[in-house]
């Protein structure tokens, strides 16, 4: 990736101690996809192919080369971003359907509702649109995480560890362990100062092998707690967006929210949150700490169900 100039570019408006990350090679998250992909076929070939995995590897892999295009036309053009945003959404939007029209048997089952002793089966059309939003949300809240070295990988190792836990099914242990070894081998080279980052290539894959394991195990309806910090992140987004248009003042003094503790003080931006200086290492370890909170409560929500 060095040698061929596949390095990762920089927002002109991030933080000003990310310059120096500026060409960092990139796209690590293609290794960890292919690598996930061919041990979870492997052990499939060698164990047997459980029901429900056909559909979340299908949406890794979707998602991930929705990624690596975005990835590649930024190399290309040597700006931050390749797809737009809108464009990001549209396309993300076109594989949610498609997925839900060819796998919607896995998707339509009984969805959990949290810290309740109840399920709910949706009907098709309600089914569709979860789909749509569960997965747009989680690709997109995927990447915007993906903005601090180690954050996004340590966050989704717990996230899929969580899922390992609460629903220990064959189908589950096939797809998350490997992936859980992937995104622990990247991160020996992404914890700060990392050496290679994941690229949107991993961080939607990883955001589509989430969603789809939510829809299959039934558990939309938890995945806002589960996967906490990557709301938490999405929803500093909204909010900055929004208040920035309706008041002209921000929320945040930037966005995601991890920013907004690791660089208050770099910009004179008027912001309504007091403001914060920790240092990129501790924002990553606190966040990961909190994403641990997350995993627990949403363990205590199944086992209420239970």
């Amino acid at each position: 990736m060095q040698k061929h100039a596949i390095g990762q570019q920089i927002r002109d408006v991030g933080p000003q101690s990310h310059a120096i990350k500026a060409g960092t090679p990139t796209m690590g998250g293609l290794v960890i996809l292919v690598e996930w992909a061919l041990a979870a076929l492997m052990l499939g070939w060698i164990q047997g192919w459980p029901a429900n995995s056909g559909f979340i590897l299908t949406s890794g892999l979707a998602f991930g080369a929705l990624g690596l295009v975005d990835d590649v036309l930024s190399v290309r053009k040597k700006r931050s971003t390749g797809l737009t945003g809108l464009q990001k959404i549209i396309l993300g939007s076109v594989i949610s359907m498609g997925l839900f029209l060819v796998f919607q048997d896995a998707i339509l089952v009984p969805q959990l509702i949290p810290f309740a002793y109840s399920t709910v089966t949706l009907p098709w059309v309600a089914g569709f649109g979860l789909t749509w939003i569960l997965f747009v949300a989680s690709t997109n809240s995927a990447n915007l995480t993906d903005g601090l070295d180690g954050l996004a990988g340590g966050v989704s190792i717990l996230i899929l560890g969580g899922f390992v836990l609460m629903f220990p099914s064959e189908a589950n242990l096939l797809l998350c362990l490997p992936l859980i070894a992937a995104l622990a081998g990247f991160l020996w080279l992404n914890v700060h100062p990392a050496s290679l980052f994941l690229g949107d290539v991993g961080s939607f894959a990883i955001g589509g092998i989430v969603g789809a394991l939510a829809l299959a195990n039934g558990a939309a309806f938890l995945l806002p707690i589960l996967a906490g910090v990557f709301v938490l992140e999405a929803v500093s987004v909204i909010l900055q967006v929004g208040a920035k248009r309706l008041t002209g003042r921000r929320v945040f003094k930037m966005s995601p929210l991890h920013h907004h503790f690791e660089a208050s003080r770099n910009r004179e931006v008027r912001h309504w949150l007091p403001a914060f200086e920790w240092p990129e290492s501790k924002v990553t370890a606190r966040f990961l700490l909190l994403q641990a909170c997350f995993v627990a409560l949403a363990i205590w929500a199944t086992t209420s169900h239970r």
